[in-house]
């Protein structure tokens, strides 16, 4: 089966969750790739596919490497500021998040922060969750101070947008007001979901 059969294979069984399926398709076309070089189009776009697979699956050991590689070759062939490097940067924040290794997650999170800025600006919905993404991942390492910053921008611009996304909005509000209650600021905290609530409740 050639390279472009197996990868559109590989798509559909991933559209229908088939992850088996889809992981086995998805690292026979990676091979098939290879013959049309190391850093082609034709092996990032299946490098990208495969590596979305692992994540859903939760196979961190083998999506590591792969990401790692495939990052290091789309800032080369796209430039430190694409949005398509920012995807699997963002994929290598949350696998490192989701392992408990926070320390890992910031630079890659940071990184994918300051592409969406340059591409998209403050305001938008992916700038908004990077930021939110960082509060997180301090927040995680009891890095208060450090964290609170990311945290006001990302409910100041969450707010704003809450009609869109009143889920996400609520969950950075949620993750705030906890930061301000370890920090022995109760009043803050309760006055921050209260506002949160007559907020939602505006736009619902």
């Amino acid at each position: 089966m050639a390279w472009k059969e197996r990868l559109t294979a590989g798509k559909a069984a991933l559209a229908k969750y088939d992850y088996e399926n889809a992981e086995y398709q998805l690292w026979e076309a990676l091979k098939d790739a290879e013959m049309f070089g190391g850093e082609s189009i034709e092996m990032i776009e299946t490098a990208e596919t495969l590596a979305r697979c692992l994540m859903d699956m939760t196979k961190y050991d083998d999506a590591e490497p792969l990401m790692l590689g495939l990052a290091d070759i789309q800032q080369r062939k796209f430039g430190g500021n694409s949005i398509r490097t920012a995807t699997t940067l963002v994929q290598l924040a949350e696998m490192y998040y989701a392992k408990g290794e926070y320390a890992k997650a910031e630079p890659f999170a940071q990184s994918c922060l300051k592409i969406y800025e340059v591409n998209h600006g403050p305001q938008h919905e992916e700038t908004v969750r990077l930021m939110s993404y960082m509060a997180y991942i301090f927040h995680a390492q009891q890095k208060f101070s450090q964290a609170e910053p990311f945290y006001e921008k990302a409910v100041a611009a969450s707010v704003k947008t809450m009609g869109q996304n009143p889920k996400g909005a609520l969950q950075i509000i949620n993750g705030y007001a906890a930061l301000l209650s370890s920090t022995h600021r109760e009043e803050q905290a309760n006055s921050l979901l209260a506002y949160a609530e007559q907020a939602q409740q505006a736009v619902s």
